[in-house]
């Protein structure tokens, strides 16, 4: 079986894995609401709970992939020891974070949105945990793993372009809230369905699908570029931070669609936003870099 193939089992054996444990999963954390700073997840949504446990799987069955592709392939992905790579992690993150953070200042200057009052400060830690798990787990994933070994098969530019798309189509999968009222062993197969409903709205197609596949090329252009994960990890991360925090302490008053929809990186203004982002961590990072280019 060829590696494409492999990968492609591999992620559907992750999504049957993520509605197999998404109960489970779901279960624990209304036990471990009781605990003392742990009363949030009470009102955690299955939803929610699936989403992780579909990235818990992924993590879970990357070894398994590893192993069935082959450890000689592993050590082909293209990547290689970074001395930069506390400058690349901490840059990426604060790069990203700020144009994220500026974004969402111009909204709040304009009154477009405006901050909760009283200010959420307890949210950004969790936030910011979240960020960073997410970044690590979805990079090694996607930019490490998979785009390693899809360029093994094709050429640098088309395997990019591929991957971010299913970095896009991936993301886009998620199943709209208040599907399941009662929980069972079951219900993650039950979310299914409903996953591609996101699909649905042209709108929403064009202002989301498109803004992360964007945010995927970035990320590949990173990690080619560097033969390193760190920038992408920093970038990705400081993104997640950003727009999760302002979605979090803020709330909106207008509607700007089809330039911003509910998602602070989702719309026509915020691919402009994300094209802004990219120029800028070429200009920083990328401009002059050796090695391959995804031009």
């Amino acid at each position: 079986m060829s590696a494409g193939l492999k990968i492609l089992a591999y992620l559907i054996g992750t999504v049957a894995l993520g509605a197999t444990i998404a109960p489970g999963l779901f279960w624990a954390g209304q036990f471990a609401s009781h605990l003392k700073y742990l009363g949030f997840l009470a009102n955690t949504d299955f939803q929610r709970f699936f989403n992780r446990s579909v990235l818990l799987s992924a993590f879970l069955l990357l070894i398994p992939l590893v192993r069935w592709v082959g450890l000689d392939r592993l050590h082909n992905l293209g990547l290689r020891k970074n001395p930069r790579r506390i400058r690349h992690l901490l840059g990426g993150f604060l790069i990203s974070a700020s144009t994220i953070s500026a974004l969402g200042g111009c909204l709040l200057g304009f009154d477009i949105c405006e901050l909760k009052s009283p200010f959420p400060w307890n949210l950004l830690p969790s936030i910011l945990l979240t960020a960073v798990s997410v970044a690590i787990i979805e990079e090694a994933l996607f930019r490490g793993a998979i785009l390693g070994l899809v360029r093994q098969t094709v050429s640098t530019a088309p395997a990019a372009f591929f991957v971010s798309a299913l970095f896009s189509i991936v993301h886009f999968l998620n199943p709209a809230r208040e599907q399941i009222a009662v929980v069972h062993w079951y219900s993650g197969f039950e979310l299914l369905p409903h996953a591609f409903w996101k699909f649905s709205d042209p709108l929403t197609v064009l202002g989301g699908f498109i803004t992360i596949g964007i945010l995927g090329l970035i990320l590949a252009h990173a990690t080619i570029r560097t033969g390193s994960l760190w920038l992408g990890i920093g970038i990705h991360s400081g993104l997640i931070f950003a727009k999760m925090g302002f979605n979090k302490v803020t709330k909106k008053i207008h509607d700007l669609t089809p330039w911003f929809g509910g998602d602070i990186t989702v719309g026509i203004g915020s691919i402009l936003i994300l094209l802004l982002l990219w120029l800028l961590i070429w200009i920083i990072y990328l401009r002059g870099k050796s090695g391959s280019d995804i031009a």
